[in-house]
């Protein structure tokens, strides 16, 4: 009963704030703003949450929680850091949700950084907060659908040739796979979406689609984690991590691969607690049934 109520107030709220916005913009964007800024205080000041989603653990799983981030990204961005002794970075966030992403938990760490959404109104309110509470750090946020067209000259625009960038989340819910392929820079690390539906022994993703839109609720999206290994390793990059949410990956740069353990993305693959068995081969075998891309 309190979900219910608590759905038809969210619902009365938005009707409410969709009739102001129609009528007066201004009134508008200062009441999502006041209401983004405490919700972004609040992310940023909660308790750590040290939850577990799934089973088939591997070591690197005990450093992970939850914060600021989606899932348990928080704790294992921490334990990478902390072994490279990375503490002043340059990073790239590209798709983000104004209170909730990877780098907002080490935002003060940060030298230089640029976050990127296609959502206007997630881009304006990310923007107005750290203007207001991190006015003097040098952090651009940028409204613009990334692409493989793109993705280079965006970040070439932001980044001198000699700049070294620490940190890459890539979560873009459908091409994730097309960017990473497309990336001509060498992130020391790479956090990127992956799809557990697909499982552990299949090689493939949704087609190349400029501008591909995941439907809310949606199984078809991503790629699996075999291919972006494969993909990964073509680079002369290495899995490190799979958070227990089984929603991201961590790939390290070659030449800092010694500091970790390299997984082995068949063994160490998992599937979350929340869906059963017969849940997961059902959605797999419905999502095995839409226009996939093999490799």
């Amino acid at each position: 009963m309190g979900l219910g109520i608590s759905r038809k107030i969210r619902l009365l709220r938005n009707n409410v704030l969709l009739k102001i916005k129609k009528k007066n913009l201004s009134l508008y964007r200062s009441l999502i703003f006041l209401g983004a800024f405490f919700k972004f205080i609040h992310k940023k000041n909660k308790k750590k949450s040290f939850k577990k989603y799934s089973i088939n653990l591997d070591e690197i799983n005990k450093h992970e929680y939850k914060k600021t981030s989606q899932n348990n990204e928080d704790g294992i961005i921490d334990f990478i850091f902390s072994k490279l002794k990375i503490n002043n970075l340059n990073t790239i966030e590209i798709g983000f949700d104004y209170f909730e992403n990877n780098s907002i938990n080490f935002i003060k760490k940060i030298k230089k950084g640029i976050f990127i959404d296609g959502s206007e109104e997630k881009v304006y309110l990310l923007k107005k907060i750290l203007k207001l509470i991190y006015p003097n750090k040098n952090l651009k946020v940028l409204n613009k659908l990334i692409n493989r067209k793109n993705i280079n000259s965006i970040i070439s625009e932001n980044f001198k040739e000699n700049d070294e960038i620490d940190f890459l989340s890539i979560d873009v819910d459908g091409i994730d796979y097309y960017l990473f392929q497309e990336l001509n820079f060498r992130p020391k690390i790479i956090c990127i979406e992956y799809n557990f539906w697909y499982g552990n022994n299949l090689k493939c993703s949704v087609p190349y689609l400029e501008n591909f839109v995941w439907k809310l609720g949606s199984l078809y999206s991503g790629a699996s984690l075999l291919a972006l290994n494969d993909l990964a390793n073509s680079k002369d990059y290495h899995l490190i991590a799979i958070e227990s949410s089984c929603v991201n990956a961590f790939f390290i740069r070659g030449d800092l691969k010694h500091n970790f353990e390299i997984l082995d993305p068949e063994k160490s693959f998992k599937n979350p607690l929340k869906y059963s068995k017969e849940n997961i081969a059902q959605g797999k075998k419905e999502l095995l049934k839409k226009n996939l891309t093999y490799f």
